[in-house]
């Protein structure tokens, strides 16, 4: 019963059907309930039998970032607004242990990963039939002025059509968006490519009918959900997808080749009619904002400016997942947060070591690191350090190598069954990124 009303919270954290179809519920707290039902079970039964999805170590680094959460708020004179920050987040922090209590075997892991692939598909369903028929448009359908590029608030329909798709005014951007915490149309985009390699672990060889159905009429709807977003970003994480399968055949260095050539094209092609250029108006201040937090950091490089705080220091947020989170939280919460990451990667790495060629378990773990570097490549040009969908795309990683490394625990070498070595790789991790921002910024100010 308890995996059951987690899987039904899953479905109802993406899809949000009491804001769509009953938002008069919202003043009871349907969803506080509804999480309560499913966590109180979770952790009984997790007790009871000395079981999660996770290590205590993951435990750890997520609780380190809480503390650091607060942490930032007491070094930046203001110890009431670490309880806050720390409230603010926890939505994000209890769905992360949710997952690891209720994701404690493959088959679990399986059915959890197809909630949320069918999530994705019904709301690119939704969001297309809105935007062709108008249903639903001022909720679903974004029309941002074109000018404003971080507007996100929609505006009046004035002298345009209520059906989106028939709009021919130009007045605005169209971007399909959904409800609740992918309101913003990057982080529906966002969203949908880190389930595009999930849809393609239903593949299966030969037989091509079957395949059509499964992975071709969800994959079309994908596609042009992820186009609707006009999410440039989008484009990034699709891109990761791709060079991910290509260095498979390929190789390293045809791989980087291929990566530079598609990085050029990137430039000077459009999206949507929205530029992907470095020397474009609304990329040149987000390069800005990334310099921004490098100050921020250079300034209080230990715990930052706090929890939430960018927007005082700047007039944009960081449009950038990694600055957001050394600006804000330090190199203390940049450890905690890139250390979360990195050992979740060492983590897929291994299982991917451990479970046996041609298995479904196997190829669920390939799946889901390539939708962990799709939704990470998004993020380096999006500001979502805290948002709920990187923790679910995490628990759902680490779970994947709990669970590998439980089947294969009787086969495993003693190499294998050691320890992740995950401080090391961390700090060189925070030491190349940083310094990844900076070379953008160089690069930007030189072309400019």
């Amino acid at each position: 019963m308890s995996f059951v009303l987690f899987v039904v919270y899953i479905l109802c954290t993406y899809l949000r059907p009491f804001e769509m179809f009953a938002p008069a519920l919202n003043e009871y707290r349907p969803m506080l309930i509804l999480l309560a039902l499913a966590l109180v079970p979770a952790v009984m039964r997790a007790v009871m039998r000395n079981e999660a999805g996770a290590r205590a170590v993951h435990f750890g680094l997520l609780g380190l970032f809480v503390l650091a959460i607060g942490v930032s708020q007491v070094a930046n004179q203001w110890a009431g607004g670490a309880l806050v920050s720390i409230a603010d987040f926890s939505a994000s922090a209890i769905l992360m242990v949710l997952c690891f209590l209720n994701l404690t075997s493959i088959r679990r892991l399986q059915v959890t990963c197809v909630a949320i692939v069918a999530s994705a598909v019904l709301l690119a369903a939704l969001g297309i039939y809105s935007f062709h028929t108008g249903f639903m448009a001022e909720q679903l359908v974004l029309r941002q002025n074109p000018t404003d590029d971080e507007a996100l608030e929609s505006v009046d329909i004035v002298d345009t059509n209520p059906i989106p798709a028939q709009d021919t005014s130009g007045r605005y951007f169209l971007r399909l968006r959904s409800l609740g915490f992918l309101n913003d149309p990057n982080d529906l985009a966002q969203f949908m490519v880190m389930v595009l390699p999930l849809l393609w672990w239903a593949h299966a060889p030969g037989r091509w009918i079957r395949n059509l159905f499964v992975l071709g009429v969800p994959g079309v709807l994908l596609g042009y959900a992820i186009y609707l977003t006009q999410s440039r970003g989008a484009l990034l994480g699709v891109a990761a997808v791709l060079l991910m399968a290509a260095h498979r055949f390929l190789g390293t260095i045809k791989t980087m080749v291929l990566m530079f050539l598609a990085t050029a094209a990137m430039g000077i092609i459009s999206f949507g009619g929205r530029e992907l250029s470095t020397s474009e108006e609304s990329a040149a201040q987000r390069i800005d904002a990334w310099y921004a937090g490098w100050t921020m950091l250079k300034a209080k490089p230990l715990f930052g400016v706090g929890y939430g705080n960018f927007l005082d220091y700047h007039n944009l947020t960081a449009h950038n997942s990694f600055v957001l989170c050394f600006s804000e939280l330090g190199l203390f919460g940049y450890f905690a947060w890139l250390g979360l990451i990195v050992l979740t990667f060492l983590g897929l790495n291994r299982a991917i070591q451990l479970a046996p060629h041609n298995t479904p378990e196997r190829r669920l773990t390939v799946m889901l690191r390539a939708s962990l570097v799709a939704y990470l490549a998004c993020a380096w040009f999006l500001s979502r350090t805290y948002q709920p969908g990187l923790y679910v795309v995490l628990a759902l990683c680490i779970s994947a190598w709990v669970c590998v490394q439980k089947l294969a625990a009787p086969n495993t070498s003693p190499v294998l069954q050691e320890a992740l070595p995950w401080p090391k790789p961390t700090l060189m991790a925070m030491f190349i990124s940083i310094a990844a921002v900076y070379l953008f910024i160089a690069a930007q100010r030189l072309i400019g």
